[in-house]
């Protein structure tokens, strides 16, 4: 008998030996389902899968290999078929995967999770990296956030943003504020989304999810219908393109509840992103339509918790205060730092909660120079020398 377990990747943030949780199996019937099992043990949120390497599983943002062979090939191979095999069109993916060298599925490991999955080739061969979707649809007062982003549900209309990197909990913080609407109001929910994670019930609002690629054909497609569906609330998987911003613009502006997400560092840039994706024909008005629509941008960060075990968001807070639609409406896009760093109606800057989260012993002094934005600025403050509000702001 072997074990699958945690390989030496260092020790903890405390000081202590990392967990090494372990499943015995036989070597030579390890499968797919086990190094899944391993990443929920684990509480990690991703595994790579990738012919000729060992699996590696990402806990608390760090990268950690297990102690176990190198995958074959065909091991590799008979993981993709697995994971094809269970599609709706397994040979509509598998010609995506041939053509295009790459696929996005979603994977149910029944029981126990669903993994957000991209097949794609690495030196001519199969590798896969797969993100552990928790499929509970999770309460505010469980993602550590500030108690603006859960207000935020409180409106009926308009654009709400949350951006951030990749892997910060954007998909998280939307299910929350999806689930809340559906707890509290009667409304009409739909969501595009490539592909669905969280998995929402009619509690008292009706819930359609359509899922790219097992409801609709493409993208384009299901938000092109989705407005001709009736909704009230209107969840848009990611603004990837100039056809998807058009949709999420016209959509707050005929009084629709928009949300979505934006890769993007910071509030500031998250609205130059959504500006270098105007269609040039309609530039001025979908730069109306931005400044009058837009209720708010939830920039997020993870940060390491003090103790070491687990993480806890870094929010910036951008809410469409008359300065703010001002400087969109107006096209001046480089004061809007100044603008989310003056804390108006409860405006904050990544700089102001890392302090905040430090004061209250949540996050030590390295996680916040880590992810400050101005690390000069939050040394002063840090020190209680400089923390007025001009320092902090970006």
């Amino acid at each position: 008998m072997s074990s699958i377990q945690s390989g030496q990747a260092g020790t903890e943030p405390g000081g202590g030996e990392a967990p090494h949780p372990q499943i015995q199996v036989e070597e030579r019937k390890l499968t797919m389902h086990d190094f899944l099992r391993t990443c929920i043990r684990l509480n990690g949120s991703d595994v790579h899968l990738q012919s000729g390497s060992v699996p590696m599983i990402r806990v608390d943002g760090r990268a950690r290999f297990l102690e176990c062979p190198p995958l074959s090939d065909q091991t590799v191979e008979e993981f993709v078929n697995q994971i094809l095999a269970g599609q709706v069109n397994p040979e509509q993916k598998r010609q995506i995967l041939n053509q295009r060298g790459a696929v996005d599925v979603a994977h149910s490991f029944p029981g126990m999770a669903r993994f957000r999955t991209n097949i794609f080739h690495s030196r001519e061969k199969y590798a896969i990296v797969m993100r552990r979707i928790i499929t509970r649809i999770p309460q505010f007062d469980e993602l550590n956030l500030p108690p603006q982003v859960e207000a935020l549900t409180d409106h009926n209309r308009g654009l709400i943003i949350v951006s951030g990197t990749t892997g910060t909990g954007k998909s998280t913080t939307l299910a929350a504020m999806i689930g809340k609407i559906n707890r509290t109001r009667s409304e009409r929910i739909i969501t595009v989304e490539d592909p669905v994670e969280y998995q929402h019930d009619n509690i008292r609002s009706l819930v359609s999810q359509v899922e790219v690629g097992t409801d609709s054909e493409s993208y384009e497609y299901a938000l092109r219908e989705m407005i001709r569906q009736d909704p009230d609330t209107i969840l848009i998987g990611e603004i990837r393109d100039s056809f998807s911003l058009t949709t999420a613009l016209r959509a707050a502006d005929t009084g629709r509840l928009v949300l979505t997400s934006v890769h993007a560092a910071n509030a500031p840039l998250t609205i130059e992103r959504m500006v270098s994706l105007f269609d040039p024909a309609q530039k001025e008005l979908q730069q109306t339509q931005l400044g009058m629509n837009l209720v708010a941008v939830v920039c997020q960060r993870l940060a390491k918790r003090r103790e070491g075990k687990g993480r806890v968001p870094a929010v910036e807070i951008m809410l469409s205060t008359p300065l703010v639609r001002k400087h969109v409406l107006d096209g001046e896009y480089d004061k809007l730092k100044g603008a989310v760093g003056n804390r108006e109606a409860g405006c904050q800057s990544f700089d102001q909660h890392l302090t905040e989260l430090f004061q209250r012993q949540i996050i030590d002094v390295a996680e916040a120079k880590r992810l400050a934005s101005n690390v000069d600025a939050l040394n002063l403050a840090l020190r209680g020398i400089g923390n007025s509000e001009s320092r902090l702001r970006q």
